[in-house]
């Protein structure tokens, strides 16, 4: 028994900050691909050296959690995979019924996520799906085709399931497709009739959500996605 109980270590400052950190990602208060504060700031809001943020910022770099992007700022990385580290992404290049099974598997989470979303959804993230919906409305107006907008009206549904592992999967399966989706928005479905279309399924989706109706928001994602695979299928014969 005497060798069971042994000294409690007083927890160092850099592993505090890093589970501090940690706590956040864990609870989806920072998601895949958000930017960490800058490092002056951020050590001033959790009253902290930087030597002792530094450390804590490279430990969970080397854990995984982070990555460093050009410019010196951190972003959380995805904690499912990283697409440079997955070989599914050569497939998906290589094979587009590859991209469609991905389609069709993303179609399955989103009607889900909708439904979820007309439950759970914060006012906040209401309103930040409505202005990515704006925003592409804004763009329809000016004949513009932004496919970002579009993927991020889609991950603001996502993020509005409150729900950590799933924002991560739905952010690793953009990652592999965000090429092909970028190739059928913009490169596909252009004309105005098209657009029009797509346009009418988000705001269909996006009122569906805002009336807290979990039966019409999973409808309205699934006539929306599966017209889009649909049209894939039938452009990519």
């Amino acid at each position: 028994m005497d060798t069971l109980f042994k000294p409690i270590e007083i927890e160092k400052k850099p592993k505090k900050i890093a589970n501090r950190i940690l706590a956040y990602i864990a609870s989806g208060q920072l998601k895949a691909g958000d930017k960490i504060p800058a490092e002056r700031k951020l050590a001033e809001s959790l009253n902290v050296s930087r030597a002792s943020l530094r450390e804590a910022l490279s430990y969970l770099e080397m854990s995984g959690f982070l990555k460093t992007v050009p410019g010196g700022r951190s972003l959380v990385k995805n904690i499912i995979a990283e697409p440079e580290d997955n070989p599914l992404q050569i497939l998906l290049k290589e094979d587009k019924k590859k991209i469609l099974e991905l389609a069709e598997i993303r179609a399955f989470m989103e009607s889900w996520a909708a439904k979820e979303a007309a439950l759970k959804r914060t006012a906040e993230q209401l309103r930040t799906i409505e202005r990515h919906l704006q925003e592409m409305e804004e763009d329809f107006d000016q004949g513009i085709i932004d496919f970002k907008k579009d993927l991020h009206f889609h991950l603001a549904i996502a993020a509005a399931v409150n729900n950590t592992i799933f924002s991560h999967l739905i952010n690793m399966i953009y990652d592999l497709i965000e090429f092909s989706i970028q190739s059928t928005r913009e490169k596909l479905y252009t004309s105005r009739e098209d657009q029009e279309l797509i346009l009418k399924h988000h705001r269909n989706i996006y009122e569906t959500i805002q009336a807290k109706d979990p039966v019409y928001a999973e409808l309205a994602m699934q006539e929306h996605l599966g017209f889009v695979i649909r049209e894939f299928k039938k452009r990519f014969k």
